[in-house]
């Protein structure tokens, strides 16, 4: 994994989760985003075909083609279930109030986190808000231009941004370009 991947996506969202999704969810991480390269002072906005809220539950399932997106990050799934916290007593029954707080986000896939020119990509993925951690779980792939690394599943810590890929991990560096041109050979002048 670069340096540039692993500081930035480090990897998560994802994202994307963040999730990322990022991606605000994660008050004490350095970015604030609740998905990896998010912002926390920019809104997360969640489109789906559908969404149901089950008040019992305190979580919201959005289904069909979710994107959620932070920023400039963005998180894509089949269905994103967000947690969040527990209504005070005092609070009516009906829809979130604007106090609510998201605690954990569960992500099913395929699952893709977009940060700048960083993609993650897993079966599933989870943000963990008590820990400040976003999870990409199964089939975990992430590329950055041309370089890729492969494994069973990314835990990016938003607190230090900081990743690490566990299963057993594949990377794929290729040299820069910018090599091959001091190599080439001069030109023939007549």
């Amino acid at each position: 994994m670069s340096a540039c991947l692993a500081a930035s996506f480090a990897i998560l969202a994802l994202s994307p989760f963040g999730l990322a999704i990022s991606p605000a969810l994660a008050q004490k991480s350095n970015s604030g985003g609740v998905l990896p390269g998010g912002n926390s002072k920019e809104p997360i906005n969640v489109e789906a075909a559908k969404l149901d809220y089950f008040d019992k539950e305190q979580k919201l399932v959005y289904t069909g083609n979710v994107v959620a997106t932070q920023g400039e990050s963005k998180l894509k799934a089949t269905t994103l279930v967000i947690f969040l916290t527990p209504k005070d007593a005092g609070e009516p029954a009906g829809a979130p109030s604007s106090s609510s707080q998201m605690r954990r986000m569960e992500a099913a896939g395929p699952v893709t986190v977009i940060s700048k020119d960083q993609i993650g990509t897993g079966d599933s993925g989870i943000y963990e808000k008590s820990e400040s951690k976003v999870y990409l779980i199964g089939n975990v792939t992430l590329t950055q231009g041309a370089n890729v690394t492969k494994g069973d599943k990314l835990i990016y810590d938003l607190n230090t941004n900081q990743a690490a890929v566990t299963g057993r991990v594949r990377s794929m560096f290729l040299p820069s370009n910018s090599d091959d041109a001091n190599h080439k050979k001069p030109a023939k002048t007549q």
